[in-house]
């Protein structure tokens, strides 16, 4: 059983995937939401892989994290629909920092367009270890 995560954008959806002990985070795509459909490409993800649950992130406010703005209702409905569609256990993590954390330690080489491919993956990958890391007690 594995754990997923999605770190869901505007426009593309970042996909992490846990190993089967739970244990780290590896990236496995980035989906261009005006190219792909994205419950096409889950149906894809939960046919290739034993899912049990799907950490979302969360991007609570700084200043008024009891409060929803319009990404956060848009990541709800897309949290529902796939907890029914897949009948999986929905975690939403917190990740205000994690776009942030990620845009630090990619090599500053990289030019815009590439890191533009990268980024969404690698913070879910960001999201989802620290969330294996508190599941694991470490």
């Amino acid at each position: 059983m594995r754990i997923l995560c999605l770190d869901i954008g505007n426009s593309r959806v970042g996909v992490a995937i846990s190993d089967p002990l739970k244990i780290t985070a590896q990236p496995v795509m980035t989906i261009e939401l005006r190219n792909k459909d994205l419950f096409e490409e889950l149906d894809k993800i939960f046919q290739g892989y034993n899912i049990e649950k799907v950490v979302i992130g969360y991007p609570l406010s700084k200043l008024h994290p009891d409060q929803k703005d319009e990404k956060l209702k848009k990541i709800d409905e897309i949290s529902e629909k796939i907890e029914s569609r897949y009948n999986v256990e929905i975690v939403k993590w917190d990740e205000r920092f994690s776009t942030k954390a990620v845009e630090r330690v990619i090599d500053e080489e990289l030019n815009w367009k590439r890191k533009k491919k990268i980024i969404d993956k690698v913070a879910a990958v960001y999201i989802l270890q620290g969330y294996l890391d508190f599941y694991n007690g470490s």
